[in-house]
């Protein structure tokens, strides 16, 4: 059932986006992924970030957006799925964390992840790979990132720390991706607040767009 959800999800991005359609424009492509709403978030700002730039051109880079279910495994074979389809040279992957007061650029994804129980409570932490390093280390400079956002006067932050849910995992296990595959691509994770809508402390849709934007020209200048 699982692999069955994921063919659906490339084939409808497959008909979007042919194959060709990027070469063809003489473009590169930057694939860009969000998550579905989750608990009890009812709408999650990365999935809307990820569809507003999803068709785009920004500084001749062709985006891919796309949409992944908050699930451990699935975030992961829909995502490298559509890399292989896509061939991206950059990939931004968001998330929200909705403690946070501002854009958090993530620098580290980190070999552990932990379940929400029936009960409310979490899960102990387990390692996501038994096999691989603790730490996966962003590819995208980070530094620079928060630089050039924080110069339009955007809150952010360089952060160390991914969490140990999906985000992290899905951050983790594409860096041990691209490791394994000996690929020069460049891949980052972003999290983003909650909604100004969402919270009197959020931060309004278009602020979370502009910074996703800064960041995506910012690695492939």
């Amino acid at each position: 059932m699982r692999r069955q959800r994921i063919a659906q999800v490339i084939g409808i991005l497959i008909l979007l986006f042919p194959i060709g359609m990027f070469s063809a424009s003489g473009a590169h492509v930057v694939l860009v992924t969000g998550f579905e709403p989750f608990g009890t978030y009812t709408v999650n700002p990365s999935q809307l970030i990820a569809e507003a730039l999803n068709g785009s051109i920004l500084n001749d880079e062709e985006i891919v957006g796309m949409v992944l279910p908050v699930d451990f495994d699935e975030s992961v074979e829909i995502t490298t799925d559509a890399m292989q389809h896509y061939h991206p040279d950059l990939v931004i992957s968001l998330g929200l964390n909705a403690r946070a007061r501002g854009i958090e650029i993530e620098k580290i994804g980190v070999n552990l992840k932990r379940y929400p129980k029936d009960d409310g409570t979490w899960s102990f932490p387990r390692r996501i790979d038994v096999s691989g390093p603790f730490l996966h280390f962003s590819s995208i400079h980070t530094f620079d990132i928060v630089k050039k956002i924080r110069e339009e006067n955007i809150s952010v932050q360089q952060s160390y720390f991914a969490g140990t849910y999906v985000c992290n995992a899905l951050f983790y296990q594409l860096l041990e991706y691209v490791n394994e595959q000996n690929s020069s691509r460049k891949v980052g994770f972003i999290h983003v607040p909650l909604l100004d809508s969402q919270d009197p402390g959020g931060m309004p849709l278009q602020i979370m767009i502009n910074a996703v934007k800064i960041a995506i020209q910012t690695c492939v200048e």
